[in-house]
């Protein structure tokens, strides 16, 4: 379910954008999916399973944060730079 994160620096639209375009991670064409990969690779470090998880699926940053071994505010902050940082257009 899309929420809008009052801690990103994108309006509204844009995070849906973001948001959405994410979850159809499987849809989209071979360069597009390789973009996301490469931003989750890029901002998540360490952690990219767990921020490419969260952003394509719709596994709680709970879950995610229990079976990566990572805290969830360390989560949300790779979240907020994927966000931050997604492309203009894929």
């Amino acid at each position: 379910m899309f929420r809008y994160k009052r801690g990103v620096k994108a309006d509204y639209n844009r995070q849906g954008y973001i948001y959405f375009t994410s979850r159809r991670y499987r849809e989209l064409d071979e360069a597009a999916q390789q973009k996301i990969l490469n931003l989750c690779l890029e901002h998540g470090g360490e952690y990219y399973q767990a921020l490419f998880e969260f952003v394509t699926t719709d596994a709680s940053a709970t879950a995610l944060a229990m079976r990566h071994h990572m805290d969830k505010t360390t989560l949300y902050r790779k979240v907020r730079k994927y966000y931050e940082n997604f492309p203009t257009q894929l």
